[in-house]
């Protein structure tokens, strides 16, 4: 006795115990293939960028390699955390639409944070990837 529908066809599975992934010169991964449950799983560029979040936060530390904050009540709850950035030169750091320089920031002030990529799972939680940084205090000096 045979089961399925009628014309139905026979589907093999075939198990490939394989992993690529593309490399570049900049280290970026591009596409791939990978296992995922025994099953093939393709990566694509275009399926690989990542959106970007912001969130508010209150700098808690600041050194001249990283910044330490701690995320407001007024986010979602994934960002009232602590949190640790890296200061780095591809960052735009502005106050109300004016370029400043990391070293104007203070402990205490308060900072909006636009970053994309992914946020490590320690304490505090990592971005590497901030794209700005917004000093939201009224009055500045710099």
């Amino acid at each position: 006795m045979k089961v399925g529908f009628p014309g139905q066809r026979k589907r093999t599975r075939r198990r490939i115990d394989c992993f690529y992934l593309h490399k570049y010169h900049d280290g970026e991964s591009k596409n791939g293939a990978y296992m995922m449950n025994g099953k093939i799983a393709v990566r694509h560029a275009a399926a690989a960028s990542y959106e970007t979040e912001t969130f508010y936060a209150a700098i808690t530390d600041i050194s001249d390699s990283s910044i330490t904050v701690q995320g407001m009540e007024i986010n979602d709850i994934n960002f009232r955390g602590r949190f640790i950035f890296p200061v780095m030169e591809e960052t735009s750091y502005l106050w109300r639409g004016t370029r400043i320089s990391p070293k104007d920031l203070e402990e205490g002030d308060n900072i909006s944070i636009t970053f994309t990529g992914l946020v490590r799972e320690s304490s505090p939680a990592g971005i590497q990837e901030v794209l700005k940084v917004q000093l939201l205090d009224d009055d500045f000096e710099g």
